[in-house]
């Protein structure tokens, strides 16, 4: 009784995922997949503006790296304070400095590393990326969802992972890829939301780098 009891219940797992998921044009469509997305999309604009702590490991051109930072995100605009450099957007220009050589390069956003713009990142691949549900699974404490997400369309990324709470759709862990062999993990915690913010949180402060060397790459 008792094996015809978990056949059941495996017939109705595998039928649960079944449903949410359709091919169309030979390529498969993950529904509750890309519910989990849009959840954790509108969740970051329900916080907006908000920050959170972060620890990054860095592999790539066989060279490795590891640090922390903090973000600050008002919608299209961000700033970075890390260990090693900073980084300031404010929605149209970008500067990016780096403390071991005293330097800031400004360039148009468009031209930036994106790498470090999670909200960015995020938000296109609702558009840019196909999700795949792979798993729940216990990190930090927190139970998450596991989404894999890869580029529909040509793209330097070969996958996304994100790693979102069940609870409040926030992310805890990020994951990415490029076709070129470099590896982006990102660890987030202490979000802080509602925050009140200015325009000049996301420009880069002169007055706190006198002796910094401008590099204007526009």
């Amino acid at each position: 009784m008792k094996k015809f009891i978990a056949i059941i219940l495996s017939v109705c797992v595998l039928l649960s995922v079944n449903a949410q998921t359709e091919i169309k044009n030979g390529v498969v469509i993950d529904h509750g997949a890309e519910k989990i997305v849009k959840k954790v999309i509108a969740q970051i604009d329900n916080d907006m503006p908000f920050s959170f702590e972060f620890t990054y490991a860095i592999s790539e051109e066989g060279k490795s790296q590891k640090g922390s930072g903090k973000f600050l995100s008002s919608n299209s605009k961000y700033c970075i304070t890390s260990d090693k450099f900073c980084h300031w957007s404010n929605g149209v220009t970008m500067w990016n400095y780096l403390k071991t050589n005293n330097e800031v390069e400004v360039m148009d956003v468009e031209d930036g590393n994106t790498m470090f713009n999670f909200v960015k990142i995020i938000n296109q691949s609702s558009n840019n990326f196909r999700p795949k549900f792979i798993r729940t699974e216990i990190f930090n404490k927190t139970n998450c969802n596991i989404i894999d997400l890869t580029p529909k369309t040509r793209s330097s990324i070969s996958k996304i992972r994100i790693y979102s709470a069940k609870t409040t759709n926030r992310i805890m862990r990020l994951e990415i890829s490029t076709y070129e062999g470099a590896h982006y993990k990102y660890t987030f915690s202490n979000y802080k939301t509602k925050l009140k913010v200015t325009d000049n949180n996301f420009i880069f402060p002169h007055q706190s780098y006198p002796k910094v060397k401008i590099v204007d790459l526009r």
